[in-house]
């Protein structure tokens, strides 16, 4: 009965099966080991970007939209509370994502942590 090794199997969450989610330069929580800023819960209204880990393993990647359907700017002059109209107002949600593919994600993540206006166009063109 010696003879038999039993290794069971390693059920560690991994790093990499954790939800993240990131917001802008200075209003993170902690920046994470490649220095994106991170926020701590899906609920923060800081919450810019979001890899969500599915059940099956599959990785989802969203973008916060703004009221137009455009992808959100947290440094425009305009900022986020401008309400330009009773549609805006009443009827558009503010808390929209759209899921976007890896590369416009990593643009993304790239403007948040520098602040570099051309990584949200490259972005935009991606999707």
């Amino acid at each position: 009965m010696n003879d038999f090794i039993h290794s069971p199997k390693n059920t560690s969450t991994n790093e990499s099966a954790v939800d993240e989610f990131y917001c802008v330069r200075g209003q993170e929580d902690f920046l994470d080991s490649n220095n994106n800023p991170r926020c701590n819960n899906e609920t923060s209204d800081k919450v810019l970007a979001k890899k969500i880990v599915r059940d099956d393993g599959a990785i989802k990647y969203s973008l916060k939209l703004d009221n137009n359907g455009k992808i959100f700017n947290p440094i425009s002059i305009y900022g986020s509370t401008k309400i330009s109209s009773f549609l805006d107002r009443v009827c558009r949600s503010q808390n929209k994502y759209k899921e976007v593919n890896l590369k416009a994600f990593n643009m993304y993540l790239s403007f948040l942590k520098t602040k570099n206006i051309a990584w949200l166009h490259n972005a935009e063109r991606e999707i």
